[in-house]
């Protein structure tokens, strides 16, 4: 029985209030996420309205996923500095009026700065940075199921915006849909967001207090944390083989997340279906960050990878087959396979950094990590569009994304997690 209890307090699940952050993490996920992907959307009701090509349509895409990389950066230094509260509460604001903002734009420079820029910003500030440190250090016993759930959130964020935006459009335009989605975020925000300012004690800034003894407390046998700068994280191997598997994964899920509803239009299949099938990759994502989350703690981060990369390959291979008389099957088998590989990604990435990488410097250096991730989903999502317009299809793109998941799992294997024991996030 004593056992039990100290196994539960150690993942810090032995009360209602810290499940209860973890529910308010998954929904800041999930906010952060349908803003996110709802784009694959509205690609298509931008390249309709102002008459754009494929390449400068997802110049703005490209922006928003570049410039939310290098705000990692810098959100990572300021949760290092002054904890997760104020940086969320400053995004909570930005974020809403953002959106507001891309629903009036007129140019494309409109949407460079309000949806490429000041969107990104946003996000960087409400989700990805802040939600890792304060889950990564408040569960270390289990840090993967933690995150696992909370990430799942994710997937609940795609199933209900995306479907929600293009029904909005069909039905009052892209610009009503940009508003109401500001006023979801900003629901989401007043909800939840309280919640996670007042219970995200995550030993971080001038948060740092009983939070961080409790977790002391639990992990008091396992090794040090290491107390690396970024300069020095830089200067290792692992931080370059960490740096290609964010990107050379990242790339090809993300190219894929964005122009896939305009592929399906293409191929003959009903915007709302495509929607639909965006949404339910949402939908399952959620079991797979899940079960990817609890094998984390249990087996070798490198094996996860693989199944995540074959997941992966054989998504693209089914998209690739599919027509305007394609049967049902072959859509849901693409939003399986895409589910489960693109969970991979969005969840194991924190945890494989924090492998090597923890300490008082982990935000700076995993905002780092996360403008390599996002820079790299820049540019496929850029490149993709561009050899549309040169080629008149996604075929080419496509299957320079299966080199780039061999890649991927190539350069994970040779960091070698498995030689790393977990470590805590101070």
């Amino acid at each position: 029985m004593a056992c039990e209890l100290d196994s539960s307090r150690a993942l810090g699940f032995h009360s209602w209030r810290p499940w209860g952050l973890v529910m308010a993490c998954a929904a800041l996920m999930g906010m952060s996420s349908g803003v996110w992907y709802t784009g694959s959307v509205f690609f298509v009701a931008f390249v309709k309205e102002f008459g754009w090509d494929y390449a400068s349509t997802a110049s703005i895409f490209s922006l928003f996923t570049a410039f939310y990389g290098v705000s990692s950066i810098l959100v990572g230094h300021l949760v290092d500095r002054f904890g997760p509260r104020r940086i969320v509460l400053v995004g909570g604001v930005v974020l809403p009026l953002a959106l507001i903002g891309s629903g009036s734009a007129q140019a494309l420079w409109h949407l460079y700065l309000t949806h490429g820029i000041l969107s990104a910003f946003g996000l960087a500030a409400t989700s990805y940075v802040p939600v890792s440190l304060v889950l990564l250090h408040r569960y270390p016993a289990q840090r993967g199921l933690a995150y696992g759930v909370a990430s799942a959130g994710v997937g609940i964020g795609i199933l209900l915006f995306v479907p929600l935006a293009q029904v909005l459009m069909d039905l009052w335009g892209w610009r009503v849909a940009y508003r109401a989605v500001a006023i979801l975020v900003s629901l989401v925000i007043l909800s939840v967001g309280a919640f996670v300012l007042r219970e995200g004690r995550t030993g971080l800034g001038p948060d740092a207090g009983e939070a961080a003894e409790g977790v002391a407390a639990f992990t008091r046998d396992a090794d040090p944390p290491k107390e690396l700068s970024l300069a020095a994280a830089l200067s290792s191997r692992e931080f370059w083989l960490v740096t290609g598997t964010y990107v050379f994964l990242n790339g090809p899920t993300q190219m894929m997340l964005t122009h896939h509803v305009a592929y399906l239009v293409e191929a003959g299949q009903s915007r709302i279906l495509a929607a639909g099938i965006v949404g339910l990759v949402g939908l399952l994502s959620v079991p797979a960050k899940i079960g990817w989350g609890v094998l984390s703690d249990r087996v070798w981060l490198e094996w996860i990878y693989v199944g995540g990369g074959i997941s992966l390959v054989a998504a693209v291979w089914a998209l690739l087959a599919i027509g305007p008389a394609s049967e049902a099957w072959l859509l849901y088998a693409y939003a399986f396979l895409v589910a489960s590989g693109y969970a991979v990604s969005a969840t194991l990435n924190p945890i494989l950094s924090s492998r090597f990488f923890s300490g008082p410097h982990f935000g700076v250096i995993l905002g780092t990590l996360a403008t390599f991730y996002h820079s790299a989903a820049a540019v496929a999502i850029w490149l993709a569009g561009h050899a549309h317009d040169l080629t008149g299809s996604y075929r080419l793109p496509l299957l320079g994304s299966l080199l780039s998941v061999c890649l991927a799992t190539g350069c994970v294997w040779l960091a070698a997690p498995r030689r790393v024991a977990p470590q805590r996030v101070d």
